[in-house]
């Protein structure tokens, strides 16, 4: 292979590059947001899980925008888990959602996912306890 094929490779590789850099870019964006929804999801069901097994309420509290923690009632709230949101991510929540011994809920709640560009996905909570990403 002659030096000029090898230049032209190069620029073909380059160009193919920088043209799929902002897509890629755009992607890992999308699924950052999805992944920090579906850590909410996870942290709710286990929240609903706590309350149903150790027969209390338990519940999801937004303590701030990049930090939320799951607490179970005893004598006062218990911390059972604190969880911090990855960089660029943002959480804000309608309520503070309640879960009973019998795995249903009071108040309702969304909790609102965002990311730095402002898009956002919510995770919503119904009266029976039912967790989804929207």
């Amino acid at each position: 292979m002659t030096l000029t094929e090898t230049c032209i490779a190069v620029t073909i590789m380059v160009t193919s590059a920088a043209i799929a850099t902002p897509s890629l870019l755009r992607a890992r964006e999308t699924y950052e947001l999805q992944s920090a929804a579906r850590m909410v999801e996870s942290r709710l069901q286990s929240a609903r899980i706590h309350a149903v097994t150790r027969n209390r309420d338990c519940r999801l509290n937004i303590t701030s925008p990049s930090s939320y923690v799951v607490e179970c009632q005893g004598t006062s709230w218990e911390t059972v888990e604190t969880v911090s949101v990855p960089r660029g991510i943002t959480v804000t929540a309608s309520a503070r959602p309640e879960f009973h011994e019998r795995g249903n809920v009071a108040p309702t709640a969304t909790i609102t996912v965002w990311n730095g560009q402002g898009r956002s996905l919510r995770v919503i909570v119904n009266v029976n306890g039912r967790v989804r990403i929207q």
